[in-house]
């Protein structure tokens, strides 16, 4: 699910339609067991500072929020103004008190040693130089902070569309496009090893797209590499013609699989 979208979106009933696609992607058990890892590993507790690089429109900020308590303080940071004015929408609606900024993850607005906790989701992978980022994060946190990073690898996206070689080019043509670094995960234990994070922890989970937003995701799959040329357009329609089926009979099966990194700066 791609945040970047956010911005080309030029009416109310699209911008809905693609805050509810987050909605239910982030809403997936196994992505949530991930997110319950990384607070407990990331140090996120009562009175603790939390910084969530890329925070979006809020969802997991709320939730740090509600972890640290009125002892604690959490900022928000994103890129897109949009999301941090519908993240501050949904703050106060809540009653929760939140620092949401606009700002860059390559640049953050806050000096060294600010944060216990800092925390990223599903953005390093849209960075061509995620390793700026990484120090960056490094920089504000303080002695002995904690680091939590959860990013898929875009090679294990799956689906059970029959014709397997089309499936390979529909799937390979968003591994080059979507974003910047597809095979994130496996450099990302280096990065920190030379940051000098130290205690560095990996877990996984294969995310189980629901019904609903499989055949709606991986729909816009097939058109993206219609439009590429790297299908034709019989070939699309043969794919659409499947996943319609698939999805009439509650039997779409598609993955993809995502990492925890948890670590401690020195």
């Amino acid at each position: 699910m791609e945040l970047s979208k956010f911005k080309a979106l030029n009416d109310v009933d699209s911008v809905n339609a693609y805050i509810s696609a987050l909605e239910a992607f982030d809403g997936i058990a196994e992505l949530q067991e991930l997110k319950d890892l990384a607070r407990t590993r990331g140090g996120v507790a009562v009175g603790k500072s939390i910084l969530d690089v890329g925070c979006g429109f809020g969802l997991e900020t709320r939730r740090l929020a509600e972890a640290v308590g009125a002892k604690g303080s959490v900022c928000g940071l994103d890129k897109s103004a949009d999301f941090i004015t519908e993240a501050q929408r949904r703050a106060e609606a809540a009653g929760q008190s939140i620092d949401y900024q606009t700002g860059d993850a390559a640049a953050l607005p806050f000096g060294e040693g600010s944060f216990d906790c800092v925390r990223a989701e599903r953005i390093l992978i849209y960075l061509s130089d995620f390793s700026a980022a990484l120090s960056e994060m490094r920089r504000v946190l303080k002695p002995s902070g904690k680091i939590a990073l959860i990013e898929p690898d875009f090679s294990t996206n799956t689906i059970n569309i029959s014709n397997r070689a089309l499936t390979r080019r529909v799937l390979d043509h968003e591994i080059e496009t979507a974003v910047e670094n597809s095979f994130l995960p496996g450099p990302l234990v280096v990065a920190l090893g030379n940051l000098g994070f130290a205690n560095i922890k990996i877990s996984s989970r294969a995310l189980i797209f629901p019904q609903e937003l499989a055949a709606s995701y991986f729909s816009s799959l097939a058109d993206n590499a219609l439009k590429s040329g790297k299908i034709t357009t019989s070939e699309n329609g043969a794919w659409q013609t499947e996943l319609d089926d698939l999805k009439a009979h509650n039997a779409i099966f598609a993955t993809i699989s995502y990492f925890l990194f948890t670590a401690d700066a020195p």
